[in-house]
């Protein structure tokens, strides 16, 4: 199908394409015969869809509502339960809780034994001193050196 058609397809097929458009739209189908062939199959698919759609609108009859609400009533109210009730089984719940506190426990093993990694050397007056070179000016030493708590 050729670019012109499929731009305006859609406005064709629903009755909005403007007179001067659909003049060229008209004569394209004409000469093409694949567009041609293309676009009457879409509006007897479109037809066929229509014809599928109730003469009315659908309602439920009586009975079907009663037995609806009869079954509704006669159903238990669901109990606000644990947290976990959402899975379904109780044990599952609990495996999955005691999982997560496993997973916890050996995060928090990792960290603490690796803390003293991260742990920041204590500052002494060499360090001070041995700051980077653009800080290294006498004024800022002092200052430096004069701030410092052991």
């Amino acid at each position: 199908m050729h670019a012109v058609i499929v731009d305006d397809l859609e406005d064709y097929l629903a009755g909005n394409l403007p007179p001067s458009v659909s003049r060229s739209f008209l004569a394209h189908l004409e000469s093409c015969a694949e567009c041609s062939r293309e676009v009457r199959n879409m509006q007897e698919v479109a037809s066929l869809v229509a014809s599928l759609q109730p003469a009315g609108a659908v309602e439920p009859s009586a009975s079907f509502v009663a037995r609806v609400m009869q079954n509704a009533a006669s159903q238990p109210a669901a109990r606000p339960g644990l947290f976990w009730s959402f899975l379904g089984d109780f044990a599952f719940g609990r495996r999955v809780v005691f999982a997560s506190l496993l997973t916890l426990a050996a995060l928090g093993t990792v960290l603490v034994s690796r803390e003293e990694a991260y742990a920041p050397a204590p500052t002494t007056p060499e360090a001070v001193m041995a700051n980077d070179a653009a800080s290294s000016t006498p004024d800022r030493m002092l200052v430096e050196l004069a701030s410092y708590e052991p």
